[in-house]
């Protein structure tokens, strides 16, 4: 077969993923930004001629740069926790031997995932809630607890730690996929040659499994980024957070410049800690635990 026949074949591969990609991701944000640019209209929604004032008003008002705090930190403790959570989970997934056990296992841990959104909000609601099981348990050591985790004081933790339950399954698909391509014969080596199983852990699988714990913390930060219906229903509007304000903008106030800005905001905001987070990672610990070995 000629090389150019197979560069041909290539394209046609990749048509079907590029056309849906440019369709459902590329147009559409770039109808998002054209619209950020445009004035509010109260008849039509979207006005004419291009103006900056929709990011301006937003980054020069201390309350929306406080709700865009809110939702990177609250997006960075749900990564946290996730890959807290994750790892421990699929290093057990990964060690354990009877293949119908581990796929039983890997069954409870995608739990989260088959079920709705709004189903597992509404379960949580009945958990966390003032007559809910948590406060029930904790009351006779906690009184606090009598009033439940869904109150002001608790709302932005109670969103978190439901966001940890939702996404954390991510990041064990990931990591639990890097500890898999781990070559066994590389821990027998290291164990033989003296290494404590300690030592073993964190010279050679834990660095080796640094690309599935950067992807799975990729994908969770990514997804809290943008989460509405937690802190719709958990936090009961009293966490502000970004992805609310877009809603209340498009279709509660619809107005859609302003909320086509926030989305772009948003956008770069998530960018811009996905980038960091990639070059930390990637250069900086892989680089410590290369001198560490």
């Amino acid at each position: 077969m000629r090389p150019g026949s197979i560069r041909i074949g290539s394209w046609v591969l990749l048509l079907p993923i590029t056309v849906t990609l440019v369709v459902f991701f590329v147009v559409p944000l770039l109808a998002e930004f054209s619209i950020s640019l445009r004035p509010f209209n109260a008849q039509t929604f979207v006005g004419e001629g291009f103006t900056l004032a929709n990011f301006q008003r937003f980054l020069a008002d201390p309350y929306y740069l406080g709700s865009f705090w809110r939702t990177l930190w609250m997006s960075l403790a749900t990564t946290a926790g996730s890959v807290v959570v994750a790892y421990p989970i699929a290093y057990h997934l990964n060690g354990t031997a009877g293949r119908r056990l581990r796929q039983t296992l890997t069954l409870i841990v995608l739990t989260p995932l088959m079920l709705s959104l709004v189903v597992s909000a509404f379960a949580w609601i009945i958990i966390l809630g003032s007559s809910g099981v948590l406060a029930s348990l904790l009351s006779p050591i906690f009184p606090g607890a009598r009033a439940g985790f869904l109150n002001r004081n608790w709302a932005e933790i109670s969103v978190v730690a439901v966001m940890v339950y939702a996404f954390a399954p991510y990041a064990v698909l990931n990591i639990h996929a890097a500890l898999s391509r781990v070559d066994p014969s590389l821990v027998r080596a290291s164990l033989v040659h003296g290494a404590s199983p300690r030592a073993t852990f964190w010279r050679v699988v834990f660095p080796l499994s640094l690309p599935g714990v950067l992807a799975g913390i990729l994908i969770v930060f990514a997804l809290a980024m943008s989460a509405f219906i937690f802190p719709l229903f958990i936090g009961g509007g009293r966490v502000d957070v970004v992805p609310l304000h877009i809603y209340k903008f498009a279709a509660q106030l619809f107005d859609w410049p302003g909320g086509a800005a926030l989305g772009v905001l948003l956008l770069i905001l998530t960018l811009a800690v996905v980038f960091v987070v990639s070059r930390v990672v990637e250069r900086r610990v892989l680089g410590w635990l290369h001198v560490a070995r």
